[in-house]
């Protein structure tokens, strides 16, 4: 594993999930897979316990600056992290190759609901 690598992928994903919000796990899986040559199932795993960290940090900023709705973040963290312990239980028995191209699908559908945002169902912006 090359560390300047590793660490340029972890700036990179450090300082968008800061500043746009994201997980980082849309740069860090991606940069580990083709960067560092790691294994798609490891990959995700490393990115969810970095993610873990940069959340918690990213998450006690914003409420200090008063942009955390606390009732909101109690509504939605019981399902996220109960489905995030199924999702990682299931995760685990899908091939790899699957696992990639599911991932790549949801990134560009991601990209293509922020890029396009009429085009899609839901409230507008």
């Amino acid at each position: 594993m090359s560390v300047a690598a590793g660490v340029g992928i972890g700036l990179v994903a450090g300082a968008l999930s800061g500043m746009l919000g994201i997980g980082g796990g849309v740069v860090l899986v991606p940069g580990m897979v083709l960067l560092l040559d790691v294994e798609q199932h490891t990959a995700q795993g490393v990115s969810l316990a970095v993610i873990a960290a940069t959340a918690l940090v990213g998450g006690f900023t914003h409420y200090l600056q008063g942009n955390v709705r606390l009732g909101v973040v109690l509504g939605i963290a019981p399902a996220a992290v109960a489905l995030a312990l199924g999702g990682s239980l299931l995760a685990d028995e899908v091939p790899a190759h699957w696992l990639s191209r599911a991932f790549g699908l949801l990134v560009l559908i991601m990209a293509g609901r922020i890029m396009w945002p009429r085009q899609w169902p839901g409230k507008q912006r």
